[in-house]
């Protein structure tokens, strides 16, 4: 009779899964779309059950609580397993490097090697969510394929721990990797770092700090966010549609703002893009965000939207700007907002932007003004990704293009 109870409750829990993701729009190229369905459906029932949480008092909706169920969550929702494994082909162990917690994947094969490259890596969430667990897999793949160390940071998250903490993590640990290469086994001169959307951010953040100069030979910026001054980019306006609840949510504002410790008040200014004034958007900046010369037509699906490209909303908010815009144009928070001076001292730097991600043109923008600064940079564009796909690459919600990706990162590790 239990057995039919847990049953009933599995089948209960799927079909609200269902309900919930049925009718999302999944990205057309994507045969998979049950698996996305299944994705969105998880990632809505978790968006709604901290809603509810946060309504009745229990909770806070970015409590160490509620990121622990939506880790796991987003865990099972990517990879359809809760529990991790481990390839027999690593040594995997957990450390505490200046402080922060790591994880350290090696390759056995090379583990008595002393010039070993190694990978430095920030997960993603939003700067808030998710650790090195919803990872894992991720980094073992990288670890073993690429036969590179991969050194994962856990580290601290917002709104608990705003700009500057996470950042001031990264640069802890390529510090610590750089000054302990010979004790690690690592070749100081073959270090990359790298990330994906927030991680990513943090890695081309430290690139800029100048005490990183000299130690970074190489940069994976993955799906990175990279600029908040216009969130209404061409790439959100074709993609917001597409998984519209999850990956491609507009309430990811919420992050930005816990990140730079803004008040959520600011939120509907953001949401709408009145966080800026339209002075800025024709001003002196417009050169370090400006999709008319950093965003090629190649990369726009829609007819329209190629034609309406230089179009520039003549909308604003002289206060909220006012009172941000320190932030907003700080590289170190958003990297696209460097200036060229600064760009030109990037190592080569391997970009991944995700043709259905809504952040799309981050890292197209960016990739293009490296090139536009004769910095050796790669952007690969992955035309049927979308946000999280990199994490979709094995387990029963397996993808194609989760393949594909991760296949492609492998390959650029391997320049190290």
């Amino acid at each position: 009779m239990k057995i039919l109870y847990v049953f009933s409750l599995i089948v209960l829990v799927f079909a609200i899964i269902m309900s919930l993701g049925f009718y999302v729009r999944v990205p057309e190229p994507i045969p998979e779309k049950m698996a996305l369905r299944i994705m969105e459906g998880c990632l809505k029932g978790l968006g709604i059950f901290i809603g509810v949480t946060a309504t009745l008092g229990v909770s806070q909706p970015f409590s160490p609580f509620l990121k622990n169920v939506g880790n796991n969550v987003y865990r099972v929702c990517t990879t359809g397993n809760l529990w991790m494994s481990k390839d027999n082909s690593l040594r995997i162990t957990d450390q505490l490097m200046s402080g922060v917690s790591v994880r350290v994947y090696e390759p056995l094969s090379s583990i008595q090697q002393t010039d070993r490259p190694v990978f430095v890596f920030m997960h993603g969430g939003g700067w808030t969510f998710l650790s090195i667990d919803n990872y894992d897999h991720l980094c073992q793949k990288l670890a073993k394929d690429a036969d590179v160390v991969v050194i994962s940071l856990n580290h601290r998250l917002a709104p608990q721990n705003p700009y500057p903490a996470g950042l001031d993590d990264v640069v802890k640990i390529v510090t610590h990797v750089s000054e302990n290469a010979n004790s690690l086994g690592i070749d100081s001169g073959r270090i990359a770092v790298g990330g994906d959307s927030s991680g990513g951010n943090l890695a081309a953040a430290a690139q800029l700090r100048p005490e990183m100069r000299g130690k970074i030979s190489m940069l994976l910026l993955l799906v990175p966010v990279l600029q908040a001054v216009n969130l209404k980019t061409i790439g959100f306006k074709e993609n917001v549609e597409y998984l519209h609840d999850s990956m491609n949510s507009p309430g990811s504002i919420n992050f930005f703002l816990g990140y730079l410790g803004l008040d959520s008040s600011l939120y509907s200014d953001f949401l709408n893009n009145l966080h800026t004034t339209s002075e800025f958007k024709q001003g002196r900046f417009k050169f370090l965000f400006d999709q008319q010369k950093f965003l090629p037509k190649e990369f726009i699906r829609s007819e329209k939207y190629k034609h309406g490209i230089n179009a520039i909303e003549n909308i604003g908010n002289e206060t909220t700007f006012q009172n941000i815009k320190d932030k907003l144009l700080t590289p170190t928070c958003f990297p696209l907002m460097a200036s060229d001076e600064e760009l030109s001292r990037f190592p080569f730097t391997y970009v991944m932007a995700a043709g259905y991600d809504l952040i799309r043109d981050d890292a197209i923008m960016f990739a293009e003004r490296l090139k536009d600064l004769d910095v050796e940079v790669q952007l690969s564009h992955i035309p049927d990704g979308f946000h999280n796909a990199l994490v979709m690459f094995e387990g029963p919600l397996k993808t194609d293009v989760g393949v594909r990706t991760v296949n492609d990162i492998v390959k650029a590790l391997k320049r190290l």
